[in-house]
Formats: C-alpha cells, structure tokens, sequence
C-alpha cells in the first residue's frame, strides 16, 4: 500500500514562511568599485591612525609644515591598493619623518601613541585587503583583528618605558632603544600582515 510520501498529488512544497534579507550598502564613487560600508570604516580607521600619528609627532617636535597633515588623506585615495606595497611605501616616509624631524638621541612619550597610530593604520590596511571592495567583515573578525593589533602594539610599551628611563643617562642608548622598539613595532605589523585573523569555520 502506497505510503504518504509515494502520493503523486501530494505536494513536495516547503512552508513558505517570512524570510529576513540583510541588505548590504554599498558606495560607489563614480566609475570606480562599489564600497562596502566595512571597507570603508577600515579605511576612515587607517585615516584616524595615521592623524594620531601625526598629531603625536607635531607635539613631540613642537609643530611641523602643514603639508604634513594632508597625508591624512592618503589612505582614502590608495585604499583600492591596500594590497600592494604602496601601504608600507607610505608608513616608511611617516616613520623617516619621526626620525628627521625629532632631535637625535631625544626621547618623547608621545612616541607611544604614534605607535598606536602607527600600527592602528597598518591594520586596518591589512583588514581591508584581506576582503574585496563590497566586502564586510563580521563582528567576531573584527574583534579577532582589535585583538592582534593590540598584541602588536604591546611590544612598543615596554620599549618606551625602557627608553623613558634611560633618558639623559647615555647618548648612545636612547637611540639603541628607539632601533629595538622600531624593530619590535615592524616584528608586530609583519605578523599582522602574513598571518591575519581569518574567519574560523
């Protein structure tokens, strides 16, 4: 006897019941790509990196030319590049402004939040290759990447307190402690740029 499901009048169509749709909002600029709203909060986050950066160095050497500050807007005019070199090309001139501009062997706390900057900046631009323009990013990647560029940041804060403290003692180790925090600061955004949070399946 033919069971329910071997019925040829019976229906084989599921409930339909209200299903939720999440838009995605996009940006276009002109005929470029469309943006995600993620790809550009990344990239106002590289922007924001990048003032503190520049704000820290303007108050560690008492004000700088004002040309400076249209750096600023660099990342919102390469972020369709946040893949290629021209990120590190970009984060190389602001690090050799630190050091042409501050006196040789001075130490300044403000060193410390434009690590912040500077290492907020890089990954942001890391997060943002790592998706297409119309890309988004979950809120479990996000925290991931908040968590690693915090342990990238951690390696300049001992750095500059050893530094703070050997200030005015030796004219050569200041300089010492500014390399080894340097060299910290690049061993951080290189870990964040060739192992990034990925999304765990």
């Amino acid at each position: 006897m033919p069971g329910p499901a071997d019925d040829p009048l019976r229906s084989t169509r599921t409930p339909w019941g209200p299903r939720r749709v999440r838009l995605r909002r996009t940006v276009r600029f002109g005929a470029g790509p469309e943006w995600s709203l993620s790809q550009l909060g990344v990239t106002a986050a590289a922007m924001g990196g990048v003032a503190v950066y520049l704000a820290s160095l303007s108050l560690a050497v008492g004000g700088f030319d004002s040309l400076w500050w249209g750096l600023v807007l660099l990342p919102l005019v390469t972020m369709a590049w946040a893949g290629s070199a021209g990120p590190l090309v970009y984060w190389t001139l602001l690090l050799y402004g630190w050091f042409t501009l501050t006196p040789a062997g001075s130490f300044s706390w403000w060193s410390l939040p434009a690590a912040a900057g500077c290492v907020v900046g890089h990954a942001a631009t890391a997060l943002s290759a790592s998706s297409p323009p119309a890309g988004s990013f979950t809120a479990s990647t996000a925290r991931r990447w908040v968590r690693h560029t915090a342990l990238a940041f951690a390696a300049a804060v001992p750095v500059a307190i050893l530094a703070g403290l050997l200030v005015g003692r030796s004219a050569g180790l200041v300089p010492a402690a500014y390399v080894i925090g340097l060299g910290g600061v690049a061993a951080g955004l290189w870990f964040v740029r060739t192992s990034p949070p990925v999304e765990r399946v």
